[in-house]
């Protein structure tokens, strides 16, 4: 029997302002919470030799140049964003395939097949993988506790978990933090790694379109 596919999607972007909150962060203050974030993501998936896709924004990857590169060697970068190809094509010297747009912004599929890409990861629907003018969509679901993660193993071919590293932020200024979010995903990254296979998003998606 052949193992379930794991998906794993980290967002990597600059915390966002809000209006009307008082002294808002600086720049480098709001791409410090998602590095510190990354740091923490990193060390849980060094600790298991596990591979993920990371969605980043042209900012972040102006910002940590060669952070982005390093990421690359072991790991799949995609865009968070519909515009960034190109910058992040230029940081890593590879081709982007993928991409995520931001909470609340409606994919537009047209736009995403004109501007290059092959994927959008971001969909809720029940099927784990879609075709929507032209490209594919593979659904993005939420790190979950772990009874639910088993619940859900084995009742699909593959699971696809998302999470932004702003989440794992430490900084006060973090809105976004999610204080418990760290232990839940060592202990479901845990269990998956044994259960498991891990790829990047486009080695998944290679591997369903060899299989048509």
């Amino acid at each position: 029997m052949n193992k379930a596919r794991i998906l794993i999607g980290i967002d990597l972007e600059e915390l966002s302002l809000q209006a009307g909150k008082g002294q808002e962060p600086g720049r480098e203050e709001r791409l410090q919470v998602s590095r510190e974030g990354l740091d923490k993501a990193l060390t849980i998936l060094d600790r298991y030799q596990l591979r993920g896709t990371f969605f980043i924004t042209a900012a972040w990857a102006q910002a940590y140049p060669e952070m982005v590169r390093q990421l690359a060697r072991r790991h799949e970068i995609a865009a968070f964003g519909n515009i960034e190809r190109n910058t992040l094509e230029q940081v890593i010297a590879k081709r982007i395939y993928g991409c995520r747009m931001p909470v609340g912004t409606k994919p537009d599929y047209s736009a995403l097949k004109a501007a290059g890409y092959l994927y959008h990861s971001g969909g809720q629907q029940v099927k784990p993988m879609t075709i929507e003018g032209g490209i594919y969509e593979i659904y993005a679901g939420s790190v979950r506790p772990l009874w639910v993660t088993k619940f859900f193993l084995g009742r699909a071919p593959v699971i696809s978990l998302h999470f932004s590293s702003r989440e794992l932020g430490t900084q006060s200024i973090s809105r976004a933090g999610n204080p418990g979010l760290a232990a839940r995903l060592d202990s479901v990254l845990s269990y998956l790694s044994r259960k498991g296979q891990f790829m990047p998003h486009i080695e998944w998606l290679q591997e369903q379109l060899s299989d048509d």
